[in-house]
């Protein structure tokens, strides 16, 4: 599965990354330019948020090996600010895009918004929504560090510093045991040796 990353203004791509990246190529043309343009889940592409994988089609994200399902139209709003690309997106052009022009009450939107900022919260910072006062919201994916060690990397390394520590300790309880062995083999025979008779060039001593 190809990846496309919407186009941003330039930054340095080897200090962080910042994309929205859509995870089927085939399915930009279905990523709305228009904000305000209808949001139809099951037509809307996969897409990453900063480390969280969103899947409109599902109403589902993922990070880390966790899942959380939200609700539908938590899941549109959410889907109608990532497309905005950073941009702000007024509760007009929200109402628009996730209820049809229906009128709402504010209570709706904020609700949904409350929603989605606790679960950026649910997972670690994978984006942020500035309210901008008598406008609207804008959605910031988080800025990944490429440097930094991931979760998994973590792991990894604890993991392998536990198989060394076991190895040792094996190496160690088999070069002990084979030195015990040792140690009880060789008793037996020089017992033996003491106990043998001189040898006929040696006179006998009274």
């Amino acid at each position: 599965m190809s990846e496309t990353v919407l186009d941003r203004p330039s930054q340095s791509s080897q200090a962080r990354v910042f994309d929205i990246e859509i995870l089927d190529a085939s399915s930009r043309s279905g990523w709305a330019e228009d904000v305000a343009a209808p949001v139809r889940l099951a037509r809307e592409p996969d897409f990453r948020l900063g480390g969280l994988t969103v899947r409109p089609s599902l109403c589902e994200v993922e990070a880390h090996g966790r899942r959380r399902r939200l609700e539908p139209k938590v899941m549109q709003v959410l889907v109608a600010l990532a497309r905005a690309d950073d941009r702000v997106v007024s509760r007009d052009e929200l109402i628009e895009a996730c209820w049809g022009g229906r009128i709402v009450g504010e209570d709706a939107i904020n609700r949904c918004v409350g929603r989605l900022r606790r679960l950026t919260e649910a997972f670690e910072g994978a984006f942020s929504i500035e309210t901008v006062i008598r406008v609207g919201y804008r959605l910031t994916p988080v800025v990944l560090e490429e440097a930094g060690p991931t979760r998994s990397h973590v792991q990894a390394k604890r993991w392998s510093l536990r198989v060394v520590i076991a190895i040792a300790v094996a190496a160690l309880a088999i070069g002990a045991g084979a030195v015990l062995a040792f140690d009880q083999v060789s008793r037996p025979l020089s017992l033996a040796q003491q106990m043998d008779p001189p040898s006929s060039g040696e006179p006998i001593r009274n």
